[in-house]
């Protein structure tokens, strides 16, 4: 099997998957894995294999990626299949496999060959120039179906995008991706090794994004907001018998959304002129002063918590020493994006207290996100976690909104003879969707470019309002992308941008706004130097007060030094006192012991006047002896010196 039938083969897995469980004849997805796995063992002629074995063949054959678990049970209950020491032996007289599965994959096969036939003809009219080459074609088209990531980004994403909103109301081709989708919400059941389903039976914190609470208020357009309603009634569906799943959000992301508000602030206030994003336009549009956008501001956060029971994480402890051991940030990562990704999947290892746990849906602790930087942050970090311990299947620390809303549906016991499927199946949304995130995405980056031209004096103040003027009329949303006029909407080269310039100057009303984009050009620049010269200031502030710190700090340091030295000294003093003390004690119990046998011999032999008299000479002596050697140890001990 070449490359590309082999690509091809795993495409039609997924929809074979599909097609089989509508069949009705299988109570759930590990009855249609004993298929595939069926088919493996007929068509190769295994007689032997190991649960390790049939899980690589799996993923090379089909590109799933089961458990090693879920291959091993799976096995075990094949009626022809015994199990010995580890291995599972094969008695090939008694094999049955379904007769439909071999037919089912073929024609799937077929249909997906001749799909990727007509992608290749699209790409070939639309770009005669380009070589396209089937299986990296195949492999893209795979990831744009299947990928976690809205923001795909291989080489002919675009086209694919493209090639499906121009075949939105082709019933055949939308049918096609559909199975193919379906049929990948399917086998999360087997990838995420969800073997019960119907509830959710632990409780679940799930942190989410500032991008989907965006979506979730409907900033971001009405399709993001049904997908992150979708996800929405997942939770509500879970939390029906009691709260098992809580929504949050962390503090890092409440920064990010008031610094989003404070920028729009400064763009009604006509202090800023930066290229709108789809939230911001949602913000600034109807807003006249700063005061309304604050009000704005309110009614998300109130509606974050009334409305959908969302709330600010109340955790002030992710450095306290105690999570040290469990932190996953490092000083490697230099980009933003990746430094905030890898500060995310930290916080949720901390919450988890570096437990590792073998699904999603019994993690714990879950950040939602369609941030790329931290998904893969992720990935990352989860197949680091496989290989330190030796894990088959692991938790991921954060998982897309579509992800999630997938992974809730088929634990809630969506996944057969149901019709319901989530939102996110429908393939000229997902079109949309991925083409408006690559055309927001070539804005931005062409918004940049410019401004560097602008600021290099290679284009002058009208050239680069016409192009911000260009860009700012290229449709952000989703729903707004239709198959006749896509072409268009995605060509961002210096001849459609020119064109665009000479519009703007033949058109009245384009000229009006082109003459205040200058003004707003100039007064950015204005505004620009003046944050500069604010930034100088504080830095100066900054420094002066760090100076002022250290010497206070050095005066502390100082006194502190002094008062140490005191207390040395006055321990010292009182060190002296008891050893002085306690030479005197024994030497006073030594003469009074000398004393007392005197008397005790005088008793003893009667003997008057020699025994007094030599026990005043020996007592004179000993006093006096004693009156010195106390005077030295005195010098010794008491000294200052």
């Amino acid at each position: 099997m070449n490359s590309t039938n082999k690509s091809i083969s795993i495409l039609a897995s997924f929809s074979t998957l599909k097609i089989l469980s509508d069949t009705k004849k299988y109570k759930n997805s590990y009855q249609i894995l004993s298929e595939f796995i069926c088919y493996i063992i007929s068509t190769q002629k295994i007689y032997t294999f190991t649960a390790s074995e049939m899980k690589n063949k799996l993923k090379t054959v089909f590109g799933f990626n089961i458990p090693e678990a879920v291959v091993k049970t799976t096995s075990k209950n094949l009626p022809f299949v015994t199990k010995t020491q580890g291995s599972f032996y094969v008695n090939d007289k008694n094999i049955l496999c379904d007769s439909v599965f071999a037919s089912t994959k073929e024609e799937a096969e077929n249909i997906n060959s001749r799909i990727i036939d007509s992608l290749t003809t699209y790409i070939k009219e639309k770009s005669p120039d380009t070589a396209v080459n089937e299986d990296i074609l195949t492999q893209d088209l795979i990831a744009f179906l299947l990928d976690d990531k809205q923001n795909s980004t291989g080489v002919y994403t675009n086209w694919i995008g493209e090639y499906i909103l121009k075949n939105a109301y082709n019933k055949e081709i939308q049918n096609i991706f559909r199975a193919i989708l379906e049929g990948s919400i399917i086998y999360i059941g087997l990838n995420h090794n969800i073997n019960e389903t119907g509830s959710i039976t632990k409780k679940l914190t799930l942190f989410l994004g500032t991008e989907v609470l965006f979506s979730l208020l409907g900033l971001n357009g009405e399709i993001h907001k049904q997908l992150a309603d979708d996800f929405i009634t997942q939770v509500n569906s879970a939390n029906l018998n009691g709260t098992k799943i809580q929504l949050r959000y962390f503090a890092e992301v409440k920064e990010e959304i008031d610094s989003f508000f404070e920028s729009a602030r400064y763009i009604v206030d006509g202090n800023l002129s930066t290229f709108d994003t789809v939230a911001m336009k949602y913000i600034v549009n109807n807003s006249s002063s700063s005061s309304d956008v604050s009000i704005k501001e309110s009614d998300f956060y109130y509606k974050l918590r009334t409305h959908y029971g969302i709330l600010l994480d109340d955790n002030k402890n992710y450095y306290s020493p105690e999570n040290n051991a469990y932190n996953l940030e490092s000083l490697e990562y230099t980009e933003p994006q990746e430094q905030v990704g890898w500060k995310f999947v930290s916080h949720i290892n901390k919450l988890r207290k570096g437990r590792k746990f073998p699904n999603n849906v019994e993690s714990e602790y879950l950040l939602v996100t369609n941030t790329k930087a931290t998904l893969k942050a992720s990935k990352e970090q989860s197949d680091k976690d496989k290989i330190d311990h030796s894990l088959d299947l692991v938790n991921d620390y954060a998982v897309s909104l579509s992800r999630i809303t997938n992974i809730l549906w088929y634990k809630l016991g969506n996944g057969f003879g149901k019709k319901n499927y989530p939102y996110n199946v429908n393939m000229v949304l997902k079109a949309r969707v991925v083409l408006a995130s690559s055309i927001s995405h070539n804005v931005t980056e062409v918004y940049h470019s410019t401004r560097d031209q602008h600021l290099k004096g290679l284009i002058t103040d009208d050239q680069l309002a016409a192009r911000i003027i260009t860009l700012r009329n290229k449709p952000l949303l989703p729903e707004e992308l239709e198959g006749d006029s896509i072409e268009d909407i995605m060509d961002f080269s210096d001849e459609y941008l020119s064109r665009f310039e000479e519009e703007v100057n033949q058109n009245k009303a384009a000229l009006e706004e082109k003459e205040k984009e200058i003004q707003n050009i100039r007064n950015q620049q204005d505004y620009e130097l003046s944050q500069k010269d604010k930034t100088i200031a504080q830095k100066d502030q900054e420094l002066l007060a760090q100076s002022k710190q250290q010497e206070a700090l050095r005066t502390e340091l100082e006194n502190y030094k002094k008062e140490e030295e005191r207390r040395n000294q006055k321990k010292a003093k009182r060190k002296r006192i008891f050893l002085f003390s306690i030479n005197v004690f024994w030497k006073i119990l030594v003469v009074a012991a000398i004393a007392g046998i005197a008397v005790f011999l005088e008793k003893k032999f009667d003997s008057n006047i020699p025994v007094y008299v030599c026990a005043a000479v020996d007592l004179v002596a000993l006093v006096l002896g004693a009156r010195s050697i106390i005077k030295k140890d005195k010098e010794k001990y008491l000294s200052k010196k």
